[in-house]
């Protein structure tokens, strides 16, 4: 496992994550991908409550309530929650912890680029299976550590960026650390490689806006992949290798908690 070694203080991370920029619409790509996402959740849907851990402005909620959850948040700034909470979202303010939703509560959780910014990752993953009900389903992704990118630029690797992140995983200890706290492994995946990440090496400002710019170059290939079937077939080719390599920039991990 690899992490960092020096942990940040409480006033790092309020600095830190009151410092993100907040974004007012969602890429209408993106958008499409919430929709898979939740199409792959549909199956168990039961009381219908999902909880997205982590959940920055909300927009993944925003789709999830579209096609009819009922939706729940956490995010650390006081800022991003009061935006939801104005959007009729439940939102809990700061760390999950056994206060902030009851037992068994929900059918799904869901959790992007989260567990790597965590001083306890165990801890979160806990929680989600003490929320999660019998059979329910967490869904999470996070930075690939043996990822082609990090090989490809090595110290510059971008996601190396304390106090940003703490924690780098790969498919082997991310799928350890699911199978500590008692959740059982149904799908796992790498997939991507970011043009962006290549191009801004490690420079947090320049990656910070290459993400998050709805112009950046990540977006303009995925927009150009969209319109050519070509390219999309290409893209399918590259994730097929990345997932075989085990070498692709994000890893997908789909978990359930015992019956």
């Amino acid at each position: 496992m690899v992490f960092a070694a020096r942990q940040p203080t409480a006033e790092e991370l309020a600095s830190l994550y009151t410092s993100y920029p907040a974004h007012d619409r969602l890429n209408p790509i993106t958008r499409s991908r919430y929709i898979s996402i939740l199409n792959d959740l549909e199956h168990v849907r039961k009381e219908g409550r999902i909880l997205d851990a982590g959940s920055g402005m909300g927009y993944f909620l925003d789709t999830a309530r579209s096609m009819g959850w009922h939706v729940h948040g956490s995010e650390y700034d006081e800022r991003v929650v009061e935006a939801c909470r104005a959007r009729g979202i439940t939102m809990w303010k700061g760390a999950l912890d056994g206060g902030s939703f009851p037992d068994g509560h929900f059918d799904a959780i869901t959790s992007f680029e989260v567990l790597e910014h965590l001083s306890d990752p165990l801890a979160e993953l806990k929680n989600f299976k003490r929320m999660l009900r019998p059979g329910g389903v967490v869904y999470l992704t996070t930075p690939n550590f043996n990822s082609l990118s990090r090989r490809i630029l090595g110290k510059n690797w971008s996601v190396v960026n304390y106090p940003e992140h703490l924690n780098y995983f790969t498919q082997r200890t991310l799928s350890e650390a699911f199978e500590r706290v008692g959740l059982t492994i149904m799908r796992t995946k790498t997939t991507g490689i970011s043009i962006s990440r290549l191009r801004h090496k490690h420079s947090a400002a320049d990656l910070g806006e290459a993400n998050n710019a709805s112009d950046n170059t990540d977006q303009r290939l995925r927009a150009r992949i969209e319109g050519a079937p070509l390219l999309r077939y290409a893209k399918g080719l590259a994730n097929t290798l990345l997932q075989l390599s085990r070498s692709g920039d994000t890893i997908k991990m789909t978990a359930r908690s015992p019956q």
